[in-house]
């Protein structure tokens, strides 16, 4: 096999798309939702602070992106370990939600 032909079957493996550019993406996510960890934390501390009650919608925010995160490598990987925490962290934002809800319906 000459270089063109390695090239063209890798395009192939990979449907055309940019390997560097889906390790991008990836790494971007990764970074992305531990910012997020970072501001919901900040916000439950400033709300705690500034108004003596905790922030539970950000925290149901980040616990949904986090189940939706790992409900998709479930999927990808079919890996029972991703679908268990995807689980866990779906319980997590529904329990955040009703925290959350609970006052609103007073």
């Amino acid at each position: 096999m000459n270089r063109e032909e390695i090239l063209q079957k890798a395009r192939q493996e990979n449907k055309n798309q940019d390997v560097f550019e889906q390790e991008a993406v990836i790494r971007a996510g990764s970074i992305a939702t531990k910012v997020g960890l970072l501001l919901c934390c900040g916000i439950a501390a400033l709300e705690v602070i500034l108004t003596n009650s905790i922030s539970f919608s950000s925290w149901t925010i980040y616990f949904g992106i986090l189940s939706t995160t790992f409900f998709v490598k479930y999927r990808i990987l079919h890996r029972r370990h991703e679908c268990m925490v995807a689980i866990i962290y779906l319980v997590f934002a529904i329990a955040f939600l009703t925290l959350y809800i609970l006052p609103l319906v007073r």
